[in-house]
């Protein structure tokens, strides 16, 4: 399949599919659990890739105490079946070092030897992406991929999916 980022939609959150798709919304996209396909070497995902590895220190100790108002803490681990790699959105995730487990909370689609609702252990060096919900705010804060992957929406698609779940893509 070559180097690309498959990259399963969680808790109806965020990302979107191939452009073959268009003439559903991106928030339909996202509410249908659908996939998305997006080359590694983008220059949008490879600065959203290094923006979430930058900020997961921080995040990691936000989650380990979260502030009151913030909700759903998740981390996106990219899952290989040997052949491809799925990147998949991870809940109710515990850390001991770098070592992790955590819930997957949606729908494989590329790689079959997971199951939503499975619990998985898996290392640091596989998380690309983090989030959370600040319900004060109506804020997504983190989900950096899907910023990269707005970038290949049309103007009015990505202004209407940031305004319905919140997400900042200029911090």
């Amino acid at each position: 399949m070559g180097k690309h980022w498959i990259l399963g939609a969680a808790m109806a959150l965020v990302l979107t599919v191939p452009l073959a798709h268009a003439q559903k919304s991106i928030s339909d996209r996202a509410e249908n659990d659908e996939i998305a396909i997006m080359a590694s070497e983008d220059p949008a995902m490879q600065k959203a890739l290094a923006k979430a590895q930058t900020t997961l220190p921080d995040f990691l100790r936000q989650a380990s105490n979260p502030k009151a108002g913030t909700s759903s803490y998740a981390l996106k681990v990219g899952l290989s079946d040997g052949r491809n790699t799925e990147y998949f959105w991870v809940g109710d995730f515990q850390r001991k070092g770098d070592d992790f487990s955590a819930t997957i909370t949606n729908m494989p689609r590329i790689v079959q030897k997971y199951r939503q609702g499975e619990q998985i252990n898996f290392k640091r060096a596989q998380v690309v992406d983090w989030m959370y919900i600040d319900q004060g705010n109506r804020k997504m804060v983190g989900n950096f991929t899907a910023c990269a992957l707005l970038t290949k929406e049309s103007t009015s698609d990505a202004v209407a999916f940031k305004k319905q779940y919140g997400l900042s893509c200029d911090d």
